[in-house]
């Protein structure tokens, strides 16, 4: 159960630091695009853990508890590695989630919705897929996954619309703290 907990805060945390980005620049997302995000997730997550049980009828068990927790490390190095990286101005919604709002209308309709609810669940499909094989909880993750990405990316929304002094933490920072859990909650695994 904590282990899923864990695993769907580190995968939808970035959700918090994208919602204050759009509160601080007004804009909104409209309830069909919430909906369209919530659907998204959650399908991105069940996806995740079938891939991974099917790994894990593959493979004998001490192996695939090696793989999920490799994956989930990997995933969580490279994470950091690119939270670290310096990021050139650019405008792909796979590298940069912000910049979804096509129109510049600052509201996040359902077609934009779309490619940001894809953009946000890249990370919770690898994410599942060694979480699965680790043995989490295969109803309860993709439902907190769906849950705390569209309640981090709203809360984010409301705090930055409200306290603009957030804007000078770092835009990296959600990304860099899922990358660190990834690590740590892989290692733990790992010896258990």
């Amino acid at each position: 159960m904590l282990n899923s907990i864990l695993l769907s805060v580190s995968s939808s945390i970035d959700s918090l630091g994208i919602g204050i980005t759009y509160g601080i620049k007004n804009t909104k997302i409209s309830l069909i695009g919430k909906i369209i995000l919530f659907i998204i997730s959650l399908t991105m997550s069940y996806f995740s853990l079938f891939l991974g049980n099917l790994i894990q009828n593959i493979f004998p068990t001490f192996l695939t508890k090696l793989i999920g927790s490799l994956i989930l490390i990997s995933m969580g190095i490279y994470i950091s590695f690119e939270a670290l990286k310096k990021q050139d101005v650019n405008c792909n919604v796979f590298n940069n989630p912000i910049s979804s709002d096509f129109d510049n209308s600052q509201i996040i309709d359902s077609k934009e919705s779309l490619f940001l609810a894809v953009a946000l669940s890249l990370d919770s499909l690898c994410i599942g897929i060694g979480g699965s094989i680790s043995n989490i909880n295969l109803i309860l993750f993709p439902l907190l996954v769906s849950i705390f990405q569209l309640s981090f990316l709203s809360f984010g929304t409301f705090l930055g619309s409200h306290i603009n002094k957030f804007y000078k933490l770092p835009k990296n920072i959600w990304s860099l703290i899922s990358g660190i859990l990834l690590i740590l909650i892989g290692t733990f695994k790992l010896f258990i």
